[in-house]
C-alpha cells in the first residue's frame, strides 16, 4: 500500500452563529496547512442541508486562498445540475487565479431533493443534466470557443484536468477514468450492510483499470469520518449526530437501531485511539486503492479547539501508515 495524500473535507454545519461558523472553517483550513495537510475540501450545501451554509464552495475558498499559501483547494461536490456550467467555469478559473493554480474542481449530480424543488429543477433529471453541464464546463474550461467565439477569461486551460466526480457506480468511475477525471467517493454508504470500504472497491479498482488502459494518472479520493477519541461521551454525541443526519435524510429507520457501537459502525465513522485508526484506515480495502485520503468529522459536530486537536491527531496516526502521508 502506497499511503496516499492527506486530506480535510468539512461540510461547514457546526453551530448556529454563521458567521462564526464560516470564520471557524477558514481557521480550520489554515491550520490544516500547518499541520501538513495536502487539501482541505468544501461540501456545498443549498439552503442549509444537512445543516451546512455554504452555497458557494467558490466564494469560501478564495477567502481561504488569502489565507494560505500551499494546500490544494477543493470543491467536495459543486452540484452541477443545478449550475451554469459557462458561469462556474468563470468562477472556477477566477478562485485558480487568485490560489495560484492550487483549485480542484470536484463535481457531483446532488442528492438532496428538496433543493432541487426550490430551483424549479428535476431531480429526476439530475444525472443527465450534470452530464451534459460537466461536458460544457470541461470545454470552458479548456479553451474551447463559445458561440459568438468568446473564450474564457481569465483563462485556465489546465483546471480542465484537475476536475473530480463524485460517484457511487462503476459505470460513472470507469467514464471519468476515460477522460482523466479524478473521483470522489463518500464517507460512507449506510444503506448497504457490507463495510463502506469493501462496498467501494469494486468502484475504485474499475477506475485504476480504465485510468491505466487509457494512460491516465489516477485519482481517486476517498473520504472517511474520523474521530480520533475513546471518550464515551463524544461518541454518544457522534452517534446521535448520526441519527439526526439519518432521520434528516429521510433513510431507513433502522439506521438508528441498535447501541452507540453499532450506529457508529453502520456509519463506518472509525475511531479510537492513533493506533486503531491506523489500523481500520490499514484494513480498508478502498483506502488501499486512494490516492487521496480525505478526512472528515461529519455527522459528529465538534468545537473549533476539538476539531483543531482531531487534525493533529488524525496527521500523526496516519504518518503510521506505509510511506506516511503527505
Amino acid at each position: 500500500m502506497t499511503a496516499p495524500r492527506l486530506g480535510f473535507l468539512t461540510h461547514a454545519a457546526s453551530g448556529t452563529d454563521h458567521r462564526q461558523i464560516i470564520d471557524d472553517t477558514i481557521t480550520l483550513c489554515v491550520e490544516a496547512e500547518r499541520l501538513g495537510y495536502h487539501s482541505v475540501w468544501l461540501a456545498q450545501h443549498h439552503f442549509g442541508a444537512e445543516g451546512g451554509v455554504v452555497p458557494a464552495p467558490l466564494v469560501l475558498l478564495a477567502a481561504v486562498a488569502a489565507r494560505t499559501e500551499r494546500i490544494r483547494l477543493g470543491t467536495g461536490v459543486i452540484t452541477l445540475a443545478l449550475e451554469d456550467p459557462i458561469r462556474a467555469a468563470e468562477d472556477a478559473a477566477l478562485v485558480d487565479l487568485i490560489s495560484g493554480g492550487r483549485l480542484e474542481l470536484g463535481l457531483g449530480s446532488g442528492a438532496h431533493p428538496p433543493t432541487f424543488t426550490a430551483m424549479s429543477r428535476d431531480f429526476s433529471r439530475r444525472a443527465d443534466d450534470s452530464s451534459v453541464n460537466a461536458g460544457v464546463l470541461a470545454s470552458v474550461l479548456s479553451g474551447d470557443a463559445l458561440p459568438g467565439g468568446a473564450v474564457l477569461t481569465p483563462p485556465a486551460p489546465s483546471l480542465a484536468q484537475r476536475l473530480w466526480r463524485a460517484t457511487t457506480s462503476r459505470k460513472a468511475a470507469a467514464a471519468a477514468a476515460h477522460l482523466g477525471q479524478g473521483i470522489l467517493l463518500a464517507r460512507s454508504w449506510p444503506l448497504e450492510a457490507t463495510p463502506v470500504g469493501h462496498f467501494q472497491h469494486p468502484i475504485a479498482a474499475e477506475y485504476r483499470q480504465v485510468a491505466d488502459v487509457n494512460g491516465h494518472i489516477p485519482r481517486i479520493g476517498v473520504s472517511r469520518t474520523i474521530l480520533p477519541t475513546t471518550d464515551t461521551a463524544v461518541l454518544g454525541h457522534a452517534a446521535a449526530d448520526a441519527r439526526t443526519w439519518a432521520l434528516g435524510e429521510g433513510l431507513p429507520a433502522e439506521l438508528n437501531t441498535g447501541d452507540d457501537s453499532t450506529v457508529l459502525a453502520r456509519h463506518s465513522i472509525i475511531h479510537g485511539t492513533g493506533a486503531l485508526i491506523t489500523e481500520a484506515l490499514r484494513a480498508d480495502p478502498t483506502v488501499q486503492l486512494a490516492t487521496d485520503l480525505l478526512v472528515q468529522f461529519q455527522p459528529a459536530h465538534l468545537s473549533l479547539s476539538d476539531s483543531v486537536a482531531a487534525l493533529g491527531q488524525i496527521a500523526e496516526a496516519t504518518a503510521a501508515l506505509p510511506d506516511g502521508l503527505s
